[in-house]
């Protein structure tokens, strides 16, 4: 009888086994962990692909807290263009050194899709409203801020 039971025990044994190492690796941490390097293009604009983007809304954190609507889909497809070759390192914690602070929404006929935080050209943060997630991100590579400022400047 005991024999009998053994391949049984060694079976669950290895579907419990299997379960846990695919959870293992289908975990969030993990996959940061693994995979921590990404782009705007791929976290922002591969998610709006199918979307009909309805306005985007600049902000500029100084004190005068102006806000532009852009409207026009060439001057979204300008902004959007101009962030997508962004290369980005996950981190947990953002440190507190910039002056400059830019906030831009993204909007689809009204509803909020993403906001993205982009402190100064070091670090960004981006709010996925679909999926209710938040990541911060260091910024890998070079960006000229001065197209979101020609942006602000040229609607006051």
């Amino acid at each position: 009888m005991k024999k009998s039971l053994r391949p049984v025990v060694y079976g669950i044994l290895i579907i419990i086994l299997a379960i846990l190492i695919i959870n293992f690796f289908n975990s969030t941490e993990i996959k940061n962990r693994m995979f921590p390097n990404t782009t705007f293009k791929k976290e922002v604009i591969e998610k709006i692909e199918n979307k009909e983007i309805s306005s985007l809304l600049l902000m500029e954190w100084t004190g005068s807290e102006d806000i532009v609507t852009l409207k026009n889909r060439a001057d979204i497809d300008y902004i959007l263009d101009s962030l997508a070759p962004l290369k980005f390192k996950k981190v947990s914690k953002l440190p507190d050194t910039s002056k400059e602070t830019y906030y831009i929404i993204i909007k689809d006929q009204g509803k909020n899709l993403f906001s993205v935080s982009l402190y100064g050209s070091e670090y960004m943060i981006i709010t996925d409203f679909i999926k209710s997630s938040i990541q911060q991100y260091e910024i890998a590579n070079d960006i000229d801020l001065n197209e979101i400022k020609n942006f602000l400047e040229s609607e006051k």
